[in-house]
């Protein structure tokens, strides 16, 4: 176990509930990006404090990236003043999640015994 931890073949994400910590604002951004500029604003999403996963995607959009903030006045701002400055992005729809029915595979409950690692 400890040998694959060491060598990153296996490691852990840990799922929370973000709220209590004050951040309430979800959303999934899709972004429109000029071609030869998606190394740069890959390289600058991947900075903020904000985003939580982004990638490089096909489609009328081709970049994917799901942030959190602390409320909707929050993102507004990061959307106006940061994504929007990147050069290179176009176009950005910003979807806010309203109600999250399932996140990674982990069910939602507490479980009733510790696990020591």
């Amino acid at each position: 176990m400890e040998k694959l931890r060491s060598t990153g073949v296996l490691y852990f994400d840990i799922e929370y509930d973000h709220e209590p910590f004050g951040h309430g604002t979800e959303a999934v951004l899709w972004l429109t990006v000029e071609p030869t500029r998606l190394r740069q604003v890959g390289q600058a999403l991947a900075e903020h404090r904000e985003v939580r996963f982004a990638a490089g995607v096909s489609g009328r959009t081709n970049v994917f990236a799901s942030v959190l903030c602390r409320t909707t006045e929050e993102l507004f701002a990061y959307l106006a003043d940061r994504v929007g400055a990147i050069p290179g992005v176009r176009a950005v729809e910003a979807v806010p999640t309203l109600r999250q029915v399932k996140t990674l595979t982990c069910p939602r409950t507490r479980p009733t015994h510790r696990v020591r690692l």
